[in-house]
C-alpha cells in the first residue's frame, strides 16, 4: 500500500512539528516573555494554576514536569470547568492563573480569566489571537504568533502551547532565582530534542502507517499510562475521537488489569500504552503488556524504552530520550499523531467526521463552545 495516498494535513503537521517548535522557541525569545508581565508580579506569585479546554488543558497536564523543574512555583493543571465553577475561592488570591485557548474565544477560559482577575488572581492570557474575549479577560496576554496551518485536529497548535508554557516556566525560575538554566541554555536543550524528533520522524512514520493499517478496523482504543506519559496518553485518546471519530478509553497500568482486561472480544481491540524508560511503574506495565498480548490484544507501545523490553508480539514505536525529560511531551505525542491523521484516511472518515450534513455543522448542532453563558462565581 502506497503511503503517499493517505496523506494529509494531520500528517503533514506532525511531519512540520520540529521546525515548526523551532520557530515558536524563536517566537518566545527571553525579551518577549519578559516584557508579557511584570517580574514583581511573578515574584509575588505563590501558585501557578493552568487551565484551558481539551488540547489546551493537556498542554498544560505536559507542561507540569517544566515547571517543577525550572520555575520554582508549585503548579496545577486544572480543567476549565473546574477552575470556573467548582474550585475554591480562597485558592485563587495571589495565584498566576494561566488560560489557554488558540482561537482565544472558548467561553469557559474566558470565564477563568475573568473570574481570577475578581479574586485577586494574576490573569494570563495565551492565545493566538490577542483581540479575543479571552485574551481580553486577562491582565495580560502572551500572543502565540503562530503561521498559517493547514486546518486539521491541533498538532502544531498543542506543541505552540506547551513550549509557551515551557518558556514562562524557564522565566518564572529566572526572575526568583530557582533555576540557573541561560535562555541559550534553555533553549538548546528543546532544540536539541526537536532535532532528535526530526531524524526520528521517517522510521516512526512508516512504523505508524503500518499500526494504522492494522488497527483501523478495531472497534474501540484503550489508551494505559501513568505519572508523566499521562499527558500524552490523554491527548492521543483525543486525535482518535478527532480523526475519524473512534470510541476510546483510558486507565492507568494497575487499574486496566482490574477492568479493562474483561472487555469482550480483545481481538477487535487497541490498546496503546504509553511508558517512559524512568517510569516507577515500568515493571508493571510490563506485566500488562504480557497479558494484553496473552489475550490477542493488538498492542502498541509507545516508548523510548531499549529493544527487547516488552513481551514479544507487542508492536513498539519508538520515541527519542532527551537530555532532560521535562522536554518530552513537545514530541512524545508524534505516533499518534500519525496514527489517527492514516486511520483517517484509510476509513475515508473526515476529521471531526464533517461529512456534509452532519448535524453538528449546523447552527441546530452547535456545541456552543463560543457562546456559552459566562457565569462569574
Amino acid at each position: 500500500m502506497d503511503k503517499k495516498q493517505y496523506d494529509s494535513a494531520g500528517a503533514r503537521q506532525s511531519r512540520y512539528t520540529p521546525e515548526f517548535g523551532k520557530l515558536i522557541l524563536q517566537n518566545m525569545a527571553a525579551p518577549k516573555i519578559s516584557e508579557v508581565i511584570p517580574a514583581e508580579e511573578l515574584l509575588a506569585v505563590h501558585r501557578v494554576y493552568i487551565t484551558g479546554c481539551g488540547d489546551s488543558y493537556l498542554a498544560g497536564l505536559s507542561a507540569l514536569p517544566a515547571f517543577q523543574a525550572l520555575s520554582g512555583v508549585k503548579c496545577t493543571a486544572v480543567k476549565a470547568t473546574d477552575f470556573a465553577r467548582h474550585l475554591p475561592v480562597e485558592k485563587i488570591e495571589g495565584a498566576l492563573v494561566i488560560g489557554i485557548s488558540i482561537s482565544g474565544t472558548v467561553s469557559r477560559v474566558a470565564e477563568c480569566l475573568q473570574r481570577a482577575v475578581k479574586h485577586g488572581g494574576v490573569a494570563l492570557a495565551i492565545s493566538d489571537n490577542p483581540e479575543s474575549p479571552v485574551a481580553t479577560s486577562a491582565n495580560y496576554v502572551l500572543p502565540l504568533g503562530m503561521p498559517q496551518l493547514e486546518p486539521a485536529p491541533g498538532v502544531c497548535s498543542y506543541v505552540a502551547s506547551t513550549l509557551a508554557l515551557f518558556c514562562l516556566a524557564h522565566h518564572i525560575g529566572r526572575v526568583n532565582g530557582s533555576n540557573d538554566l541561560t535562555h541559550e541554555q534553555f533553549t538548546a536543550c528543546i532544540t536539541a530534542h526537536l532535532d532528535q524528533a526530526a531524524a526520528a520522524l521517517p522510521a516512526m512514520e512508516e512504523a505508524c502507517f503500518a499500526a494504522a493499517q492494522d488497527l483501523q478496523n478495531c472497534r474501540a482504543f484503550d489508551f494505559v499510562s501513568d505519572g508523566e506519559s499521562r499527558s500524552t496518553a490523554v491527548f492521543g485518546q483525543a486525535k482518535m475521537v478527532e480523526f475519524f471519530g473512534g470510541l476510546v478509553t483510558g486507565d492507568d497500568c494497575e487499574d486496566w488489569c482490574h477492568i479493562n482486561y474483561f472487555t469482550e472480544e480483545p481481538s477487535t481491540l487497541g490498546t496503546f500504552i504509553t511508558i517512559f524508560a524512568d517510569s516507577p511503574s515500568l515493571s508493571r506495565t510490563k506485566e500488562l503488556v504480557q497479558c494484553a498480548v496473552n489475550i490477542g490484544r493488538k498492542v502498541y507501545v509507545i516508548t523510548d524504552c531499549a529493544p527487547g523490553t516488552f513481551a514479544e508480539g507487542a508492536h513498539i514505536i519508538a520515541l527519542p530520550t532527551p537530555e532532560h525529560t521535562w522536554v518530552r511531551p513537545i514530541v512524545s505525542h508524534l505516533p499518534y499523531d500519525f496514527i489517527g491523521a492514516f486511520i483517517s484516511e484509510l476509513k475515508g472518515a473526515p476529521p471531526f467526521r464533517a461529512y456534509e450534513g452532519a448535524v453538528w455543522r449546523t447552527p441546530e448542532g452547535s456545541s456552543h463552545i463560543r457562546d456559552s453563558e459566562i457565569v462569574v462565581l
